[in-house]
């Protein structure tokens, strides 16, 4: 799948960044609506589309629970993270706040590239460490110019003190469904959204939203980030709770890397 394919996948219902980036996307008044709860929630997603089938179907979904007894310890090979800044495009699409990004920030890992796309955040978290399920979960949504998917998912938990990326995209998040806010001098830069220690659980999954394609690779952080409770609570009232279900690991192998 080519990296323009993967943006149009990603970035439907997304702010102007895809747009100025040329990448042509669906209309999204003409696909079809799904939702986390109800007669159009996680359960029923595989019947709403012929395009939805994996996520009822597929071997390898996402999200899943981790737990650090059974992952099968790696050699460290560090997540490199090249982020620039970008400016502020925030899109709520109605399930989720997403951020778009400006062209030129990218992932490295066993030499190889992934450019980051989007954020999202999800509330509470999708996966599960060592039966923990933490506040909320950032994902950095990244694609490498041959159309492979990786997602660094970020534990949020509450503490002290205030992150000030997140604030500053709070302070400008639509309250309303299908609403978009571009700030061209607004500056973010999720580098400030990493913990100190970035050991990680690796395994293969799906994105966590229809169609819920899979060969995406997973980053999930071990090591969360607090942040505001405010903010976490602002969080959830901008697309209520919008975490998919665990799905069943199966024969999954789920490493985990750079312990100290």
């Amino acid at each position: 799948m080519p990296l323009v394919a993967v943006l149009g996948l990603l970035l439907c219902n997304c702010p102007a960044a895809a747009w100025q980036s040329g990448v042509f996307l669906p209309d999204p008044d003409v696909m079809p609506q799904w939702a986390y709860s109800g007669s159009k929630g996680p359960e029923r997603w595989a019947e709403l589309d012929p395009s939805y089938a994996t996520c009822a179907r597929g071997g390898e979904q996402s999200p899943v629970a981790l737990r650090e007894a059974v992952a099968v310890p790696a050699p460290c090979e560090p997540l490199r993270f090249r982020y620039r800044s970008s400016a502020l495009y925030l899109t709520n699409d109605g399930r989720a706040l997403r951020l778009g990004y400006d062209r030129g920030s990218f992932l490295l890992w066993r030499g190889l590239s992934f450019e980051l796309v989007e954020l999202r955040f999800h509330v509470p978290s999708e996966h599960v460490i060592d039966g923990h399920k933490a506040s909320a979960e950032l994902q950095l949504i990244h694609a490498s110019r041959r159309g492979d998917i990786a997602v660094v998912a970020v534990p949020l938990i509450p503490g002290s003190p205030v992150n000030q990326v997140l604030r500053r995209v709070l302070e400008h998040a639509p309250g309303v469904a299908g609403e978009s806010f571009y700030g061209r001098n607004i500056g973010v830069n999720p580098l400030f959204m990493l913990p100190g220690r970035k050991d990680y659980f690796a395994y293969e999954g799906s994105l966590t939203r229809p169609p819920c394609t899979e060969d995406v690779r997973w980053f999930v952080l071990r090591t969360p980030v607090k942040v505001a409770a405010a903010d976490l609570n602002r969080l959830a009232g901008l697309s209520g709770q919008n975490a998919r279900p665990l799905q069943r690991l199966g024969g999954r192998r789920v490493t985990l890397a750079c312990m100290p």
